[in-house]
């Protein structure tokens, strides 16, 4: 038998959020995850793997395909496979996650270009897949009412 104690293996680091994988089977993979406040699980998909999360400890923002929502402890959220899906720490805490995965293998598809710095609390934000020129969102960490747009450089800003 497989088990483990997430609090025994709860470990933050400053520079990203860290990914453990505590069980796995030929099926399905348990994973854990660690974000301090601001740390965000970047926007990516799985094409053929569904996933599950849980939110254990912490306050953040979800984005699932173009609906955004915000979570909090004993929050669950699906993940379908091949939809992009992503995870910001947007609360004052640090945020623990789980997340169950199958079937496996487990393939991950990075989407690019998809987030925003608010030019107010400098968080960076991940936007809606399919987001374009002039759409709105609110800064999940300090409520700013934000306009995005491209830059010159073909990347996307934000605009109080």
């Amino acid at each position: 038998m497989q088990s483990t104690k997430i609090n025994d293996i709860k470990e933050f680091t400053a520079e990203k959020f860290l990914k453990k994988v505590p069980l796995e089977t030929d099926k399905l993979v348990f994973n854990t995850f660690y974000f301090k406040q601001r740390q965000l699980l970047p926007f990516h998909k799985h094409p053929v793997t569904d996933e599950m999360f849980y939110i254990v400890e912490g306050v953040g923002e979800f984005t699932v395909g173009n609906e955004q929502v915000i979570v909090g402890p004993t929050s669950a959220v699906y993940g379908p496979a091949g939809t992009f899906h992503g995870l910001v720490n947007s609360g004052d805490k640090d945020m623990v996650v789980i997340s169950v995965q199958g079937p496996k293998p487990v393939e991950t598809v990075f989407a690019e270009n998809a987030t925003i710095i608010c030019p107010v609390c400098k968080q960076e934000v991940i936007l809606k897949d399919g987001a374009k020129e002039g759409d709105q969102l609110v800064c999940p960490r300090c409520q700013a009412k934000l306009k995005i747009s491209k830059g010159k450089d073909g990347k996307w800003q934000a605009t109080q």
